[in-house]
């Protein structure tokens, strides 16, 4: 039945389509001085014989205009006639032109104004897409007004081949998200993770997407670190007419609104995402200090005086979610030139509760069923914060020159519980009871000033940016313990706090993190059209040079609370029995029979470290009749450098690569409507900074340390597409493609042979190969019935099949020296349905994704890979727009709430089997139910 299903809504998808639909003009005519609207004044489109005079009031309205770009003229006696290009007919839609006309006083002539193209409409990624040199795949905001999704993470799985980890990495083709790069409009993004090298897209809301393109084949004038894609996100930056908008809405989770939610106490900034008292005191001694003083130092008992005792949990019911924002546009216009502006801001707050089962097993021995190490239960509390600002501005200095600047910033707080319960069948068989308490905030800046200049009639363009980042991540005061159950008093028993005889990273420790990253982006590209060219199929030649510096400054510290082993016994006794928030007040730190203070920060804790890359490229687009010929080649020159040391030297890294990459693509026309695309390019895959950095991080959430490794090398990889592209109509699109990978030095997450607990780190296999297939269709019925309620539905479905092999060379000392690539999916599947009735403005969509099982962390001998299994996702949306002002949103997010589940491969056969393999991390967070209010004032 569900094959049947499947088969049925693909064969509509692929009906071919007849005739195009029609959308409109309309608009208002009025007197720049007195404002009062002009009657007769002829409004026509210019090659066309469609035209008609505006109304009694003013107005006007051109129906049956096929979709496309036109040119506007508006004229009338003793005024100067206006003429507005670029004007895009959308089908089903009005495009709105409300025109001011200016008396004329003899200065005879028409003024040209060039109107804003549409680039964030269906009609327009389609179009795009279309003419792109490259294989790329894109998503609309029409598409994202049309969800519930709040952010651009959320967006992203809509996308062909496309995929979502942890509801904010993006994955291409089922690569891992490190292969990606990422850049907002036209700057590189920074890293927003401190452990991986990845982009937070959750970061951005969706209000402020215009759209987001994923080129996933190699071009000159590109950057050229990436193998799934590269990411472009394009936020909004002009607005045709102004309009003010505020918006609210509220949303309730499964499981988590109105019940119980626990958290230890916060700061009075929260609210706005970052802290503003958790951080240690200003007078604090310094790492140096203490390291220096003896055991039983006073020094180290006032310390411990300075720390807050905030272990207190406090109980409440968790508010629905909540978040509410405003945005608007204006134009103004400068003489002869036009200045425009986007801005927006937004404030949110979400709460979430789920409880998650982890394990540990330990080492698998063939023939032999596997057994628990130790099993944990854990209540995780989490409440999220953010502020988000916007603010694009683009001043028209005229038809030819243009200036860009735009401005993101977000603030992001993070506030997570975890208590808790379970057994270690080793050290604490009886039962254990554990806890953590971490605060992190991101604060992020992007920003451009971008430039574009046309000279010799559109022939030669000039475009130049500026761009700069900065991100502050903070995480102070990760407070983390371990008890045990002592039986020794009663049957029901007492935990008993753990108490380090020297520093560490699970018992009574205190963690503090500052990372603090700049970067700076500078570009220029020239592009030259050869007059006489046919308009449409220009011969182009480009130059350009990109220089790319990215810095970052990370130190943390540990700080752990001990018993000294020559106090007196009784006392700790005394101690370690104390409930949780009276166990490290003030006057339990004490010189003789009280907690010290112990520094537990390590050299490798700190480092700092610096990327430079420029880069250079020269390539063109050379049409010969049905084939389109682009190409060229790209030279980027990087130096990373590293700065840090271990326990016994100092560790510097110092990497300077010089790396060469040629492109090249074809594209055959077989008519307007179809083309096969053809491509090879070569990219790179460089280290990140905390990738190869020498520092130990301990993950309280995966009960594993994470590590660096400085001997990282850079991968190179080889990129081979082949894809038929079917165009029936505006707005719709067929596309069947291939795709193959080779890559050489790959970077893959692996576990490292720790005894008592799990390590991971990041290393080069030898080789590996990915290649696959992918399939999208986007399909509108309405030009395959008439029947009322059918014709309004329209379909995007994409999907990828993809199969991976990693070579990890002859003399590694695994069972097998090959399987699939870290981080590869099998499959990825996205499929949407939307219903649009124009009449009513009553809009609803239904989208699935889901992704196949992939390695999250690879094993050895010793240690099995552990695997995420593929998780089925459906979203529904509804949505109503009143009297073109009011719009009402209502939304389920996850509606089958699938489990999130992470199981080893016990048996080492490269693949898993739920009634076989052994479950570690396995949890659900609840079905989100939303619903939004917009009101727009035009």
């Amino acid at each position: 039945m569900k094959l049947k299903l499947l088969l049925t809504a693909l064969s509509l998808i692929l009906v071919n389509l007849v005739f195009a639909q029609t959308g409109s003009i309309r608009g208002l005519v009025s007197d720049s001085r007195s404002g009062e609207t002009i009657i007769g004044a002829n409004v026509i489109i210019e090659g066309t014989s469609l035209g008609v005079p505006t109304g009694i009031d003013g107005d006007f309205e051109i129906n049956r205009v096929e979709p496309g770009i036109y040119t506007v003229v508006i004229s009338f006696i003793s005024y100067k006639t206006l003429r507005f290009e670029n004007i895009q007919v959308v089908a089903e839609k009005a495009t709105v032109l409300n025109v001011v006309l200016e008396e004329d006083l003899g200065d005879l002539g028409e003024v040209v104004v060039i109107a804003t193209r549409d680039t964030g409409s269906d009609v327009a990624i389609v179009s795009e897409i279309r003419k792109s040199l490259q294989v790329v795949s894109g998503i609309s905001s029409d598409q994202i007004r049309l969800s519930q999704d709040g952010n651009a993470a959320q967006v992203m799985k809509r996308v062909s081949g496309v995929s979502i980890v942890d509801n904010k990495f993006v994955r291409v083709r089922g690569v891992d998200d490190r292969y990606n790069v990422v850049m907002i409009n036209n700057s590189i993004a920074p890293t927003t993770q401190v452990d991986k090298r990845t982009f937070s897209f959750d970061l951005i809301p969706s209000e402020n997407l215009d759209r987001m393109m994923i080129y996933k084949s190699a071009s000159p004038e590109v950057p050229g670190d990436f193998a799934g894609g590269m990411i472009k996100v394009f936020t909004k930056n002009t607005v045709d007419e102004n309009f003010f908008s505020i918006g609210m809405g509220i949303g309730f989770r499964q499981n988590t609104t109105f019940n119980t939610y626990q958290q230890t106490a916060g700061s009075s900034t929260d609210w706005l995402g970052f802290d503003s008292n958790r951080g240690l005191p200003i007078n604090f001694p310094s790492t140096d200090k203490l390291l220096s003083l003896s055991t039983g130092n006073p020094l180290r008992a006032g310390a411990g005086q300075m720390l807050s005792n905030n272990y207190s949990l406090a109980s409440s019911n968790a508010l629905p979610d909540g978040n509410i924002g405003f945005a608007f546009g204006q134009n103004w216009s400068l003489g002869r030139k036009r200045l425009s502006t986007i801005t927006s801001a937004s404030l949110s707050q979400s709460y979430q509760y789920f409880l998650a089962e982890r394990s540990r097993y330990f080492f698998p021995e063939p023939g032999r069923p596997t057994e628990k190490r130790d099993e944990y239960f854990d209540q995780n509390f989490i409440k999220t914060n953010e502020l988000g600002i916007m603010s694009n501005w683009i001043l028209r200095l005229n038809a030819n020159n243009k200036i860009e600047f735009r401005n993101l910033f977000n603030q992001s707080g993070f506030n997570e519980t975890i208590l808790r319960e379970g057994r270690d069948f080793i050290q604490r068989p009886e039962g254990a009871k554990d806890y953590a308490f971490r605060y992190e905030s991101k604060r992020l800046y992007t920003g451009q000033l971008e430039g574009t200049h046309f000279f010799n009639n559109e022939l030669t363009k000039w475009n130049w940016v500026l761009g700069g980042n900065y991100l502050y991540h903070q995480e102070p005061d990760f407070r983390r313990f371990r008890t045990f159950l002592d039986t020794r008093g009663s049957e029901q028993g007492e935990f008993l706090l753990i108490d380090p005889p020297s520093s560490s990273p699970q018992d009574m420790g205190r963690y503090y993190g500052d990372l603090f990253e700049m970067g700076a982006v500078q570009g220029l590209n020239f592009e030259k059209k050869f007059a006489g060219a046919e308009k449409d199929r220009p011969r182009i030649l480009r130059a350009g040079y990109l220089v790319d510096y990215k810095m970052r400054d990370f130190t943390a510290r540990y700080i752990t609370t001990f018993f000294p082993g020559f106090h007196d016994p009784a006392a700790r006794e005394r101690l370690i029995r104390l409930p949780i928030d009276q166990a490290f007040a003030p006057e339990n730190y004490r010189q003789f029979d009280g907690w010290l203070v112990q520094e537990g920060t390590r050299p490798s804790d700190s480092y700092d470290a610096s990327t430079f890359v420029s880069a250079g490229y020269i390539g063109g687009v050379y049409p010969l009749g049905s084939f389109n010929f682009s190409g060229g080649v790209r030279t980027e020159y990087s130096i990373q450098d590293l700065n840090s040391a271990n326990d016994a030297s100092r560790v510097k890294v110092t990497n300077k690569e010089l790396a060469v990459l040629p492109s090249f693509n074809l594209d055959y026309n077989f008519s307007k409507k179809s083309l096969m695309r053809a491509g090879y390019g070569r990219t790179v895959n460089r280290p990140e900074f905390r990738e190869f950095a020498p520092f130990l991080y301990y993950s309280f959430e995966m009960i594993a340390g994470f590590f660096g490794n400085p001997d990282l090398q850079m991968a190179t990889i080889d990129n081979l597409d082949l894809r038929y592209e079917f165009y029936p109509s505006e707005g719709e699109t067929f596309s069947v493609g291939a795709f193959y990978k080779n890559f050489n030095n790959p970077i893959e997450k692996v576990q490292q042979n720790i005894t008592e607990t799990l390590q991971f780190t990041y290393a080069n296999a030898e080789s590996a190969q990915v290649y696959g297939v992918e399939i999208e269709a986007r399909k509108s019925l309405s030009k395959v019935t008439s029947t009322p309620f059918l014709r309004n539905l329209s379909f995007n479905v994409n999907a990828s099949l993809i199969w991976s092999e990693v070579f990890l060379g002859k003399n590694v000392a695994f069972e097998a020296n090959r399987r699939a690539l870290q981080g590869q999916s099998p499959y990825v599947v996205n499929a949407a349905m939307y219903f649009i009735d124009p009449v009513s403005n009553f809009q609803a969509s239904l989208a699935y994704n889901v992704q196949g099982p992939r390695i999250f962390v690879a094993g050895n001998v010793n240690n099995p890979s552990i695997y995420e299994l593929q998780r089925h996702a459906l979203d529904l949306t509804f949505s109503k727009t009143f009297s073109e002002r009011t719009t009402l949103k209502f939304g389920i997010q996850d509606l089958l709430n699938y489990q999130f589940r992470f199981y080893q491969d016990s048996n080492f056969d490269k693949k898993i089997d739920t009634s076989l393999d052994d479950a570690m991390y396995l949890w659900r967070k609840g079905s989100l139910f939303s619903i939004s209010l917009n009101y727009r004032i035009k």
